[in-house]
């Protein structure tokens, strides 16, 4: 192993041992795995939300890179491979061979996997099936290769549950390049090609020009990034447009639960399941109180065995209003910062104490929870009238 491969397995030891430890067995029976997914996630829409929004992800809006169109999708994943690059001390030029290698495999998308390749048995093609139970961008079939760098589990690269996700499978890409002799400093093609051992080898040369492009591009945010707290990321969705002192739905989706009494305890919001990595704005103009991890651990999805809201988001509006937005997979503001209502505030996810996919959203009067149904519907916003923001 190198010294910067070295320098990363002491850096980054301890991060990758919570995802050893969380990580369980993959299921052979694909079915069972598809029946435990969190009833937020299926109840959510899956058509495109609002416009304001569906331009926007996690990663930003859809761009045109070195004459190619990206998506809002895309771009977003090609945000997570070069912020995990920065994270972990590499260079852009790390960034660079992993956005090519990315493109070449999958066009910078999450890929799942029906198992259907003849050259899987049985027991194998059930396994890989399971890839379709996380949130992916479409089907591949091509043995048992998932994600945006295609990796298969039968070639030791991780579990599928593991391989699904996108910061592992960045940072399993980089784990094998650091690995590479000379890395820095070979030709792109040559790198690439020694982590992933294709068919086509030649082929990552051809996007040389678009991922050196991108990895200029979204390089200073990673930075930003990878420098704050964990949770915190850049804002880089535009916000909505709003009529001064008007009140907006929080995010798009379905409301999934409501406010009273839930096994024995009074939810105090309501939640509302739109797909992973759905915007989160501001309901109103206000302050925000504090934006910061509330559970144990916010780096990775929660349970209902971990306490807290995980990922919170809390404004001050003045007059003793108070909105939270729970669960986000990651937020957008610090506290201190006056937020106009359409503000993006952070992202839908999952952590704390939460079984999918979604915002707990809660308005509280002078300290005291109340039903956001009714008090939105006073302010003008009927939160059962439509899926999307606004």
């Amino acid at each position: 192993m190198s010294g910067t491969a070295e320098e990363l397995a002491r850096a980054y030891g301890k991060p990758w041992l919570w995802k050893v430890a969380a990580s369980v067995a993959v299921p052979v029976f694909g079915v069972l795995t598809l029946l435990l997914i969190p009833l937020a996630v299926l109840a959510a829409p899956e058509a495109s939300t609002a416009a304001a929004s569906s331009s926007c992800s996690i990663g930003g809006t859809g761009a045109t890179v070195a004459g190619t169109e990206l998506d809002a999708v895309q771009m977003g994943h090609a945000q997570t491979i070069v912020t995990v690059a920065s994270a972990l001390g590499l260079d852009p030029y790390a960034a660079t061979v992993a956005l090519a290698t990315a493109y070449q495999e999958s066009r910078i998308r999450m890929l799942a996997n029906d198992g259907s390749s003849p050259q899987l048995t049985a027991e194998q093609g059930a396994v890989t099936a399971t890839s379709v139970a996380y949130p992916h961008d479409g089907l591949g079939s091509d043995h048992d290769s998932v994600n945006t760098f295609q990796q298969r589990w039968i070639a030791g690269w991780g579990t599928v549950a593991q391989l699904m996700d996108p910061v592992y499978a960045a940072e399993a890409f980089y784990r094998r390049l650091v690995e590479v002799p000379n890395w820095q400093v070979i030709p792109l093609t040559q790198a690439a090609q020694a982590v992933q051992v294709s068919a086509y080898g030649s082929a990552y040369a051809g996007w040389q020009p678009l991922a050196r492009e991108l990895t200029a591009m979204l390089w200073p945010a990673a930075q930003a990034t990878a420098a704050g707290p964990v949770g915190a990321v850049a804002g880089v969705c535009p916000g909505l447009p709003v009529a001064a002192g008007s009140w907006i739905r929080p995010t798009p989706g379905t409301v999934t639960s409501g406010y009273g009494s839930r096994w024995g305890n009074l939810h105090a919001g309501v939640d509302i399941a739109g797909p992973r990595d759905t915007p989160v704005y501001a309901a109103a103009d206000g302050t925000v109180v504090s934006a910061e991890c509330t559970s144990a651990y916010c780096d990775r999805d929660g349970s209902l065995s971990l306490a807290g809201y995980g990922n919170l988001v809390e404004l001050d509006h003045g007059d003793g209003v108070i909105t939270r937005y729970a669960h986000l997979s990651s937020y957008t503001v610090t506290a201190g910062q006056p937020v106009s209502a359409g503000s993006l505030l952070g992202f839908q996810g999952s952590t704390g104490n939460s079984t999918g996919v979604h915002l707990h959203f809660e308005v509280r009067l002078d300290g005291a929870s109340v039903d956001p149904v009714p008090w939105l519907a006073d302010h003008g916003v009927n939160l059962h009238a439509s899926a999307t923001a606004g």
